[in-house]
């Protein structure tokens, strides 16, 4: 793998606001020319540093408005790994990982209101033999990247 410079870092500073933008926007916008921005982004994704293109969707607009973090205690022997990989299959969960301390998972969820976050971990989540224990926290307000 070939080293990041500051033309690399340019380009996937730019993709990460607007992963849209046309490669003579990127070249542009980073003072690049339109050959190299090409010839850099092709190395980026052989490299699999760029492994997706996708869009920031703000599903707040689409009523899903209450962001949760739920801790999840796995039992013992389950494999937290697995665990964690099953529970990013569905919808409400937004991200997820395998943490130290006294829980072994922790996801964000959104959902549209008390009643789906009652229901995701009452339904869904308690469904699993591998989680012994969860403890959600709603959050008042939520700035993500």
């Amino acid at each position: 793998m070939s080293e990041i410079d500051e033309k690399d870092n340019a380009i996937l500073e730019v993709l990460k606001g607007d992963s849209s933008l046309s490669i003579q926007k990127i070249g542009r916008r980073t003072g690049i020319p339109i050959a190299t921005v090409h010839h850099r982004l092709k190395k980026l994704i052989a490299e699999r540093i760029i492994t997706r293109y996708t869009i920031d969707i703000d599903r707040a607009k689409l009523g899903k408005k209450l962001v949760a973090h739920i801790l999840i205690k796995a039992t013992p022997k389950s494999d937290h790994i697995e665990l964690l990989e099953k529970l990013m299959k569905h919808d409400e969960v937004e991200d997820g990982s395998a943490i130290t301390g006294a829980f072994d998972v922790l996801i964000k969820v959104r959902v549209a209101d008390i009643d789906d976050l009652d229901q995701f971990v009452l339904k869904y989540l308690r469904t699993f033999d591998e989680i012994a224990q969860t403890e959600s926290m709603i959050a008042f307000r939520n700035i993500g990247k």
